[in-house]
C-alpha cells in the first residue's frame, strides 16, 4: 500500500471515531495505526475507554473543525444537486398541463411527487456516504429506485387490482424488511447485501398471500400472470442490488 501522510490519517480520525467513515478511509487507518503507535493509541482508547475520549485525545481543533466543514458543504452541495433534479423532472407534468388535457395532475400530485423524488435523491446521498465504492453505491441506486417506482406505481395505478386495494398495503412489509434490516447492519456492505435478499423474499410473498387472501382482485388488471411477472421483476431488482453489496464486502476485503 503507498505510504498515505500522517496528516491525512490524522484529519480522518474525527470521523473514525465517529464510526461515520468509509470502510475504505477505516481500512487506511487501521492499516497505518499498525506502523504509528500514536494513532494505534488513539484508537484503542476510542475502543477501551469511550468515556475518557475527552480528555485523553487532543487534535488540533482546526484540524476537527475543518472536516466538519468539508463534510457540510459536501452535503450541502449534494442536496443542492438533488432539489434542482426534483424540479426539472416536476417541470415536465406541468408543461404537459399547458398544451394536453390528458395530464391533470393536482397541487397534491406534485407534492407528493416531490417529496418521493426529493427523498428517494437525498437517501442516495446520505448513505453513499458509507462507502466510496461503485459497487457500494450501485447497489444502493439500484435499491431506492426500485423502491421509488414500488411507492410510485402502488399510488398512481396500484400492483394488485387498483390504488384502492388494501392488498398493496402488503408491500408496506417489503419497506419494513429493508428499513429494519439496514438499521440492523449499520449499512454495512455484508448485511446489507442478506438485507436485499430478504427485502426480495418478502416481495415475491406479497402476490402470494394476496392470492390466498384477494383472489379475486388478482383477476383485474394486469390479472394473475402480470402480478406475479411484476413483482418478480421488482425482486430481481433486490437481488441484483445484493449481488453488488456482495462484490463491495469482497472488494473490500482485497484492499
Amino acid at each position: 500500500m503507498e505510504k498515505i501522510p500522517k496528516n491525512v490519517v490524522i484529519d480522518l480520525l474525527p470521523a473514525y471515531i465517529a464510526g461515520e467513515a468509509s470502510e475504505e478511509s477505516r481500512t487506511l487507518v487501521e492499516e497505518f495505526a499498525k506502523n504509528d503507535p500514536q494513532i494505534a493509541r488513539l484508537i484503542r482508547i476510542k475502543t477501551l475507554q469511550p468515556e475518557e475520549m475527552s480528555s485523553k485525545i487532543s487534535l488540533p481543533d482546526d484540524v476537527e473543525m475543518k472536516t466538519i466543514k468539508r463534510v457540510r458543504s459536501s452535503i450541502r452541495r449534494q442536496m443542492l444537486y438533488v432539489a434542482l433534479v426534483t424540479t426539472f423532472i416536476l417541470m415536465a407534468p406541468l408543461f404537459a398541463m399547458i398544451f394536453t388535457r390528458e395530464v391533470d395532475w393536482s397541487l397534491f400530485d406534485f407534492i407528493i411527487m416531490g417529496i418521493l423524488i426529493f427523498g428517494t435523491g437525498s437517501t442516495y446521498v446520505f448513505i453513499t456516504r458509507i462507502s466510496e465504492s461503485i459497487a457500494y453505491r450501485a447497489a444502493v441506486g439500484i435499491a431506492v429506485v426500485t423502491g421509488f417506482f414500488l411507492i410510485w406505481i402502488n399510488l398512481a395505478v396500484g400492483i394488485i387490482g387498483s390504488e384502492n386495494n388494501p392488498a398493496n398495503a402488503l408491500y408496506m412489509g417489503v419497506f419494513a424488511a429493508g428499513i429494519i434490516g439496514a438499521g440492523f447492519s449499520r449499512l454495512r456492505s455484508k448485511g446489507m447485501a442478506y438485507t436485499m435478499y430478504a427485502t426480495a423474499i418478502v416481495q415475491m410473498l406479497v402476490p402470494v398471500i394476496a392470492f390466498f387472501i384477494w383472489r379475486p382482485t388478482l383477476d383485474n388488471p394486469p390479472g394473475i400472470v402480470g402480478v406475479f411477472m411484476l413483482n418478480a421483476f421488482f425482486a430481481m431488482l433486490f437481488l441484483v442490488s445484493a449481488l453488488l453489496f456482495r462484490r463491495s464486502e469482497e472488494d473490500h476485503k482485497t484492499v
